[in-house]
């Protein structure tokens, strides 16, 4: 069953509840008034009768009877008893003469018999004949040895036919209300449950690909609040599965690479192999192929061993330690001086002393890679600059060479894995793609950044910034 059918029947149910509950009440309550003083009417009409009686016993004892009976007709007579039934018995041996009443004004079948009544409070009793309902209250009255009961019936159907006219009244104002409520119900549900429709109706667009769609706000009620937060679900599943298809591209790049570059020296290696197996070849041939094989075996191995570090770095908990960065920096240049002479490279070392939280090994090799990577850009007769910064998230490095630069366009993708802005020469030094994807995972590890300002024919600039607190040193 639908939302807004629920709705609808659950408001018909609650009005036709709360209507016909509330009518019931107030016609029950009107009827329980109206009795109550219908009663005391007639209670108030018997007890001035009965108390002209007593009064008359207490003035005459003589032909009590009579006396009583003819005190009834004058008030009959007299348009008193108007209103109300009365009728006056004997008793006799303890039986009352139900059936020789002494006195009576209707018919005698107008009254019930009454047991157990007292002579000092009548006793009333409803009870229905004819179509018409009587109030009766019954009283002995007592002279001397001479007992008499006197009762009175008083007809109270009006309020009765009164309550019944209501009820008829009520069933048919009910209905009346209850078709219209169904009415009202239904174009409340289908206003109320709109929104939900339109929810409902982009969920399904989204599911089928149309992540385009969003649900638009009206209100600023629960149901507005839940379409705010569809939309920012949508927003979030969108960029999540964007980035879970770019990390799917990255996989599929990665994986192609790496086959790339596996297939490069296997072939070399297979080829060199397949012509030393199949034809004879002097001392100098030999030499130069297995020369080649050895190189390209060393690269795999260097491949291979790059990529155990990046996954290494992508897995392992590293412990941090507060250090100062000057001796691993100068320790780090000081064992590239081999390839500095050789490239007749001048090196520029501004270091400010900074302690910062490291993992000195992991930092060294960042540093390391870094140089290698200026060293391979530039030619002889470069600069190469060195510089740190303690700041207070932590501390800055500054790697600067004179190279060749890059163009701005691929400065976003030389931390990828495999790329190479020119593969040709990269792989003439030995490159193989992973260097600058390492440090940006050791980076990553120091909760810093690393970025790169970089201009063509001018050279290169890598900033890092490590996290984790840093300190200038005092001393």
């Amino acid at each position: 069953m639908k939302f807004r059918w629920k709705l609808m029947i659950i408001t018909m149910l609650i009005v036709s509840f709360s209507f016909g509950f509330g009518g019931m009440l107030l016609i029950q309550y009107s009827y329980q008034v109206s009795i109550k003083q219908e009663k005391r009417a007639a209670r108030n009409s018997y007890e001035m009768i009965l108390r002209m009686l007593k009064e008359i016993n207490e003035m005459d004892d003589t032909y009590q009877n009579q006396t009583f009976a003819s005190v009834l007709k004058r008030l009959n007579w007299q348009g008193l008893l108007r209103d109300s039934s009365v009728r006056l018995l004997k008793e006799q041996h303890g039986e009352v003469q139900w059936k020789q009443p002494l006195y009576y004004n209707r018919k005698n079948d107008n009254f019930r018999r009454s047991n157990g009544f007292s002579t000092k409070q009548g006793k009333a009793v409803v009870f229905q004949n004819k179509n018409k309902v009587y109030y009766q209250i019954t009283s002995k009255i007592s002279y001397g040895k001479e007992t008499m009961v006197f009762q009175g019936a008083y007809d109270i159907s009006e309020v009765y036919a009164t309550r019944h006219q209501q009820l008829v009244s009520f069933r048919k104002i009910f209905v009346l209300v209850i078709g219209i409520e169904i009415v009202v119900s239904y174009f409340l549900a289908m206003i109320l449950t709109r929104p939900l429709q339109k929810l409902s109706q982009v969920s399904k667009q989204i599911a089928d690909g149309d992540y385009s769609v969003r649900v638009p706000v009206h209100t600023e009620d629960e149901i507005g609040e839940l379409s705010v937060s569809f939309n920012y679900m949508t927003e979030q599943l969108i960029e999540k599965l964007m980035k879970l298809d770019q990390l799917l591209k990255n996989q599929e790049e990665f994986m192609g690479s790496f086959a790339h570059e596996m297939k490069t020296p296997l072939t070399s290696i297979i080829g060199y192999a397949d012509l030393m197996r199949m034809e004879a070849l002097s001392k100098e041939e030999q030499k130069e192929a297995c020369g080649y094989i050895y190189s390209e075996g060393k690269r795999l191995q260097n491949l291979s061993l790059k990529l155990m570090k990046l996954l290494v770095l992508k897995n392992q908990q590293f412990q941090m330690k507060k250090q100062d960065l000057e001796p691993m920096i100068q320790e780090a240049v000081t064992s590239m001086q081999y390839r500095l002479k050789e490239q007749d490279i001048l090196v520029n070392l501004n270091l400010k002393k900074a302690i910062c939280k490291i993992e000195p090994d992991l930092l060294k090799s960042l540093i390391l890679n870094l140089i290698d990577n200026a060293l391979k850009s530039m030619n002889s007769g470069g600069i190469l600059t060195v510089e740190d910064r303690a700041i207070q998230e932590g501390a800055k490095i500054y790697i600067s060479d004179t190279g060749c630069g890059m163009p701005k366009d691929e400065i976003s993708k030389i931390t990828e894995a495999f790329y190479r802005i020119d593969k040709s020469r990269s792989r003439k030094q030995g490159g193989v793609g992973l260097g600058l994807a390492i440090c940006k995972e050791i980076v990553r590890i120091h909760q810093g950044e690393m970025r790169f300002i970089s201009q063509q024919g001018k050279g290169t600039t890598v900033i890092i910034t490590i996290g984790g607190g840093a300190y200038e040193k005092t001393n």
